[in-house]
């Protein structure tokens, strides 16, 4: 019997690696926001410290006061950076969803074509099978007449 070739099988291998590099990227993407939230955590953990020393009136409250402004900047900033990296992993993400639908897509018509094949082959075994019956049932009945 012939093998089962699908006809697409390079394109589903190409398919498959673009799938595999834009969950990469999705992960890095991921990984970045994930970066932001932590440090957005840290400053508002520093912000929060400040404005505890800031209440004193000696010199260390003025620098948590000072400080505390640099870190609401720094803050802000932050912030802004995240907004930026959640469009980008918005976008990705978009990306790799329409990469993973064209995957599974052409899997399912290779697994519809192998499924295909298969059931061509076993008619055809089958119908070999029941050939051969026949042959041995008339080599059988023509003995039984000599």
């Amino acid at each position: 019997m012939r093998r089962f070739r699908f006809r697409l099988a390079s394109l589903l291998r190409v398919r498959s690696q673009v799938e595999r590099s834009a969950r990469k990227e999705l992960a890095l993407a991921m990984a970045e926001v994930n970066g932001f939230d932590q440090k957005l955590a840290a400053a508002a953990q520093g912000l929060a410290d400040c404005a505890d020393q800031a209440a004193r009136t000696d010199s260390v409250g003025q620098l948590a006061r000072s400080m505390e402004s640099g870190l609401r900047r720094h803050q802000w900033r932050l912030k802004q950076q995240r907004k930026k990296a959640d469009q980008t992993l918005e976008a990705v993400r978009v990306d790799y969803t329409q990469k993973a639908r064209e995957l599974k897509t052409l899997q399912r018509l290779r697994d519809t074509e192998h499924e295909q094949w298969r059931a061509e082959t076993q008619r055809a075994e089958q119908a070999e099978l029941d050939e051969m019956a026949l042959l041995s049932r008339g080599s059988k009945e023509g003995e039984e007449t000599w």
